[in-house]
């Protein structure tokens, strides 16, 4: 009655092998959470857990060090026309998806 949800058998021992290394750790290790529900932090690996805390300690933070213009050209997060050179294709001086001739990103009219 194992198998009763379909599953691969391989499968479903590589979620109890999952679940058994989850639950058998310390409790000082509870800070790496992948959600708040226990359920969810038992049926996740452990090893999963720490690498999801470390990828998002390490993710850069989104708050820019300043909001000047010219030092954000100089550090080459915008572009001259204002436009962000990472992420998305937003105008940092107008705050929209144009720059101040109605052009987008591309150059193209919008």
């Amino acid at each position: 009655m194992a198998n009763s949800h379909g599953l691969k058998s391989n499968i479903v021992k590589k979620q109890a092998a999952a679940r058994k290394l989850s639950k058998g750790k310390k409790k000082s290790f509870q800070v790496y959470i992948w959600s708040e529900n226990p359920q969810t932090r038992k049926n996740t690996s452990y090893k999963e857990r720490t690498h999801y805390f470390e990828n998002k300690k390490n993710f850069p933070k989104k708050k820019l060090a300043n909001k000047n213009p010219t030092t954000l050209i100089e550090q080459g997060i915008i572009d001259e026309r204002g436009f962000f050179v990472k992420g998305k294709k937003k105008n940092f001086l107008t705050k929209s998806m144009v720059d101040s001739k109605g052009l987008d990103f591309y150059g193209m009219p919008r």
